[in-house]
């Protein structure tokens, strides 16, 4: 059911996206020190280490299609779950047609303490035949500057944004109705 809640609003978001001419380049968080983009948040969340890991991984399995091709670490003693998830990026061709432009790779990590968990989003990569960090596309002053990048840091972010709503939505205690008739 998350799932089918995740897809349609995606699907809103995407539709919004590209009914418009041009999107405004979304001010992506960028780690300091690494100059990559890093969505990374602390949130406090009543629980032991080891069920907030549980309802992390079980996270995992509901927003991603196949969680076994995303995890890299599942750790429950040191509270770590990684992984590499991806997502497609689109643009309009010159007949207003949405066409497929890609896929975005990037890294995502939940460690997990008692009474409280931190994600990080960062490597996001365009996938090509060699590493392609979409930092790139931010750079106008780039001789390789396409529009087209404005539009897919639009999407990653927009996309990043949904996945960090869900998130914080499956971390949260499950509320366990009472069939009270």
């Amino acid at each position: 059911m998350r799932f089918i809640l995740l897809f349609l609003i995606s699907s809103f978001i995407f539709a919004v996206a590209f009914s418009q001419e041009s999107q405004p380049v979304p001010a992506l968080p960028i780690d300091p020190d690494t100059k990559l983009i890093q969505y990374m948040e602390v949130i406090p969340q009543e629980g032991t280490k080891d069920v907030l890991y549980d309802r992390g991984i079980e996270w995992f399995r509901a927003y991603y299609l196949s969680p076994t091709s995303v995890f890299r670490v599942q750790d429950k003693v040191n509270g770590k779950i990684e992984g590499t998830g991806r997502f497609k990026i689109y643009f309009k061709d010159e007949t207003g047609m949405l066409r497929d432009a890609g896929v975005i790779l990037y890294d995502i990590r939940v460690e997990l303490k008692d009474n409280k968990y931190r994600y990080t989003l960062t490597e996001f990569n365009y996938k090509t035949a060699s590493r392609f960090p979409i930092e790139k596309w931010m750079n106008r002053n780039d001789p390789a500057y396409n529009s087209n990048g404005d539009l897919f840091l639009y999407q990653t972010d927009t996309t990043m944004q949904g996945l960090i709503r869900s998130l914080k939505e499956g971390m949260k205690p499950k509320v366990i109705k009472k069939d009270e008739w």
